[in-house]
């Protein structure tokens, strides 16, 4: 019996993959009947190739199988691997289903595992959040605000890109707030600053450049105002290198300088490689293979490692750059 069972679930696996290469309508008729299955893992599988076939005509179905996981989600959903790709389907058909956001950012998944049960609600709580702000729900801010203490600190840091995503300079408040209190997980104090410098950029520039004086929020900081690409985090930057004393530290503020884009941050870089010590000219050699695909800026690393005339620098070149085209 378990065989015959085991052989039926391989078997609708393989249908459902095979429907990605069939023709729409007939993709979408046999879909919306697997979306209606009471195993979570299907439902899941089908949702991914309706968004692969953009069959936004089974939103509805898409739906009503996520609200059925959410009863006795950890005997049907094990994992939430059906409500989560359903949820990655909903956004990526930007679907207008706030009944479904709203019960997921609530959602919570206790699943049996060695030691304490483990939450497998995770994902389905952090896409909720995106999905209400990509909806602009008017609940939005309100329904994210209290995921920013969620017990899981991927959900905090999740909770806080939501709301720098959200264009709503109120959000700023909430996650001014969370800065503030602080966080053992540096990704959630991160994007707490990245939130900040996105929706009110004047008025939170000098607390998050106040924090790279911080040891325990320097590098959030320096890397919240290297994604900013903001003109002014350049000179901000530049400053907390040359205070820079710790490696770690050194290597985020390089890190943070690279992730800026702009000319005058990679020709700071290409100083450092010119003439800043051999460790010191390493990481920012590495900072600067972000830009490893654009020719110019390659070919100027490489000319600046050739006149150095090092061999720590030669080799590191060689593994971030790969070797120069021939000519």
């Amino acid at each position: 019996m378990a065989s015959r069972r085991a052989s039926s679930f391989d078997d609708k696996r393989a249908r459902i993959a095979a429907l990605a290469c069939s023709p729409k309508a007939i993709a979408a008729a046999e879909l919306r009947r697997y979306l209606g299955d009471k195993n979570g893992y299907l439902c899941g599988q089908a949702a991914g190739v309706a968004q692969e076939l953009d069959l936004r005509e089974l939103v509805p179905e898409m739906a009503a199988a996520f609200d059925r996981f959410l009863v006795d989600g950890a005997a049907t959903d094990k994992g939430c691997f059906g409500k989560k790709h359903i949820l990655e389907a909903l956004l990526a058909f930007e679907a207008d289903v706030p009944s479904v956001y709203l019960a997921g950012v609530r959602c919570v998944q206790l699943e049996p595992a060695f030691g304490e049960p483990v939450d497998a609600a995770v994902p389905v709580r952090t896409l909720s959040a995106h999905a209400l702000v990509q909806i602009d729900h008017p609940a939005a801010l309100v329904e994210i605000a209290p995921l920013l203490a969620d017990p899981e600190p991927l959900v905090r840091a999740e909770a806080a890109r939501a709301l720098g995503r959200s264009g709503l300079e109120p959000a700023s408040a909430l996650l001014h707030l969370k800065a503030l209190t602080g966080d053992a997980e540096p990704d959630v104090v991160e994007a707490c600053y990245e939130g900040l410098l996105r929706l009110a950029p004047r008025r939170h520039l000098a607390f998050v450049a106040a924090a790279l004086r911080d040891e325990s929020r320097a590098e959030a900081a320096a890397l919240a105002l290297g994604e900013s690409r903001l003109r002014e985090a350049l000179p901000l930057l530049r400053e907390a290198l040359s205070g820079a004393a710790a490696p770690r530290e050194r290597q985020s503020v390089i890190m943070a300088i690279a992730l800026l884009r702009s000319d005058e941050a990679t020709a700071l870089l290409l100083t450092l490689v010119e003439g800043a010590a051999e460790a010191h000219a390493v990481v920012a050699l590495d900072a600067l293979a972000l830009h490893r695909h654009d020719a110019a800026v390659a070919e100027r690393v490489r000319s600046a490692v050739a006149a150095r005339g090092s061999r720590r620098l030669a080799e590191a070149l060689r593994d971030r750059f790969g070797p120069p085209s021939p000519s």
